[in-house]
């Protein structure tokens, strides 16, 4: 009795989390970041890095442009131009300096946290701020909302097969295949800047394309495009790796 109760509430428990054809509503996002992480003053900051393109266009590049993206430093500029015909973000700053933050503050449970707390950062180390932060800058496109249907995977990005589908970072030159779902490559990398002997700088860009949806509790699936890189401040041209990971998460059915 008791195996037969078990087998008729996984039954019904597969019922309730399966998606309903005409009825559950699959939402689609890209999300771009760039983070940027030194230690030290960084002067006449030039930067030219990979950007979302699909179809030799980059619309989340565009976006940034024109003040729809978060997190750029009012004395950043941004510009999209073209480098052997891919588009690329041109980054330049007069001065960046370092982000020190003090460390955070550890709260009892069940205790509340002091309202009003101002947090003071510091272009220095010191052990009252000695947390290096990155800056953050990005870009979050919705691409739209379906309806579940038998006949296709869930969600308006395919995020199985995004290459030729859907916006990666771009230039990839040595594309390899490491697995079904992984891919290596290389890509250039600009960064110039004047700053003390020996100054490394630390860039990631991230790009991801994502389709959730709600049964029972938040689903997923996604690809991920991810660039980093710790670079001599006087590099100038550098080649660094790429990694290319697909069809992340919750599938209704087999590729």
């Amino acid at each position: 009795m008791l195996v037969l109760l078990g087998i008729i509430g996984a039954a019904l428990f597969y019922h309730a989390a399966s998606p309903t054809e005409g009825e559950t509503e699959i939402t689609g996002t890209y999300r771009y970041e760039i983070t940027l992480t030194t230690p030290a003053p960084l002067q006449n900051l030039s930067l030219i890095l990979p950007l979302p393109v699909e179809n030799g266009t980059s619309a989340i590049g565009e976006m940034l442009v024109g003040g729809d993206g978060y997190g750029v430093p009012e004395n950043w500029s941004l510009a999209v131009t073209e480098v052997d015909g891919t588009p690329v973000l041109v980054v330049t700053a007069a001065e960046v300096l370092p982000r020190y933050a003090p460390r955070p503050v550890a709260v009892t449970p069940g205790d509340e946290p002091e309202e009003g707390v101002t947090i003071t950062y510091s272009p220095e180390y010191s052990d009252d701020t000695p947390v290096l932060l990155p800056f953050r800058m990005g870009a979050t496109v919705e691409a739209g909302t379906e309806t579940y249907t038998a006949e296709r995977e869930p969600g308006p990005i395919d995020t199985r097969h995004p290459l030729g589908a859907e916006p990666v970072l771009a230039p990839k030159h040595n594309l390899t295949t490491v697995s079904e779902r992984e891919y290596l490559y290389t890509t250039p990398l600009f960064l110039h800047c004047d700053a003390p002997a020996g100054t490394v700088v630390r860039v990631t860009i991230t790009l991801s394309g994502s389709n959730e949806w709600w049964l029972l509790g938040w689903s997923s699936n996604s690809y991920t495009d991810l660039i980093t890189a710790e670079v001599p401040a006087d590099g100038g041209w550098q080649t660094v790796a790429g990694r290319l990971v697909t069809g992340e998460g919750r599938y209704f059915r087999r590729s």
